[in-house]
């Protein structure tokens, strides 16, 4: 049986986008860390930093076939945040709010978009390492190679067709025996 892989992008693309989001990720957890002070001295150096980030993060997805209504829900959330959509739609322009609280909230926003973009890769380059390889319930936990259970996925297929065959086959028998007792053995009697 063959795995159904989305076509959404290549696995370099994937790889390198989650290479990417994870360091800017980790990077974004330090960052957290720093105090309040520091943060708002930190914040006034990084106005392109913050821009840069949210327009390589859109590039990262829009590398891997996100569409940008997906993005915008991506970054909306489940709550429908239209601020924090503001917010990153404004830094893609290149604008950055100066309010630390603002400013605040679009990290967040982005530190969650890291997020989404490391799912998203390490989903792509899954479907991509499970491309071309037999998984069915039935062989998986067998320790067949994969040429193997080829050979055995093929017979399955071939006995579940004989199956659905040989039911399809009796159904037509006891019908033409229920036609035969209901037309010619209950009328004589």
């Amino acid at each position: 049986m063959r795995s159904t892989a989305p076509a959404s992008c290549t696995a370099r693309a994937a790889s390198n986008a989650l290479a990417r989001a994870r360091d800017r990720s980790s990077s974004a957890r330090l960052s957290s860390a720093i105090p309040r002070a520091r943060v708002v001295v930190r914040a006034e150096a990084t106005t392109s930093e913050l821009v840069d980030r949210a327009r390589s993060l859109t590039n990262d997805l829009m590398d891997m076939k996100t569409a940008m209504p997906t993005v915008r829900r991506a970054v909306a959330g489940a709550r429908n945040d239209l601020n924090a959509l503001r917010l990153y739609q404004d830094a893609l322009e290149g604008e950055v709010p100066d309010d630390y609280d603002q400013r605040a909230k679009l990290e967040r926003v982005l530190d969650a978009l890291a997020q989404y973009v490391v799912d998203k890769a390490e989903e792509e380059q899954f479907w991509y390492d499970t491309e071309n390889k037999v998984q069915s319930s039935v062989v998986d936990n067998t320790d067949l190679t994969d040429e193997e259970k080829r050979e055995v996925t093929g017979m399955v297929a071939n006995v579940a067709m004989w199956g659905v065959q040989g039911a399809v086959w009796n159904a037509l028998i006891l019908l033409v025996g229920f036609v035969s007792l209901v037309t010619f053995v209950l009328p004589n009697q």
